[in-house]
């Protein structure tokens, strides 16, 4: 990151001093307003990636953890909204799933059924592959962003949620073949 902070803020180093002073504090507090275990570290990192941004903003003599910790609890509830807007709807695996579904039989399949056999099929998955597919849905990382934080091509990581998909839809027909029969 390029970025500078303002001239008119407390030198770098200062902010280093205070990043190591108030980083495990903040990644408490951050536990403490319940964010998932898997953001903490990630919105800790945010809140003093904004914070260095916004010194400017920081009044010299006050409390830096104090404005450190606002800036977290408003993260954590951007974090809570976007989940709450998640939990409404079907994660895109699903819509995936339901949308290349063709039933073999004259009857068609209930999307009540759909759903129970998605969620089994996702379970047997291997761990990595959950949690790639946990990421890209539910966490609403796109394969760039999945890409650099698993330090893979984007490509390859799109290629590999194209065959994990590909295994779920599979293990659906299956499934709902077995209940038709």
């Amino acid at each position: 990151m390029n970025e500078k902070a303002p001239a008119t803020c407390p030198a770098t180093q200062e902010f280093e001093d205070w990043v190591r002073e108030h980083q495990s504090g903040l990644r408490a507090f951050i536990r403490a307003l319940g964010a998932d275990e898997v953001w903490v570290d990630d919105l800790a990192q945010e809140a003093f990636i904004v914070a260095y941004r916004r010194l400017d903003e920081f009044e010299p003599g006050t409390d830096f953890g104090k404005w450190l910790r606002s800036i977290a609890r408003y993260l954590v509830a951007n974090e809570h909204r976007k989940q709450a807007r998640h939990s409404r709807l079907l994660p895109f695996a699903v819509v995936d799933a339901l949308l290349d579904h063709e039933p073999e039989s004259a009857v068609e399949t209930n999307a009540a059924d759909l759903l129970p056999a998605m969620l089994d099929c996702v379970e047997q998955l291997p761990p990595r592959s959950r949690e790639l597919l946990q990421r890209r849905y539910a966490g609403d990382e796109n394969a760039t962003t999945l890409a650099r934080r698993l330090r893979m091509n984007a490509d390859a990581v799109r290629q590999q949620l194209l065959r994990i998909r590909a295994a779920v839809k599979e293990c659906i027909e299956k499934k709902i073949a077995g209940q038709n029969a």
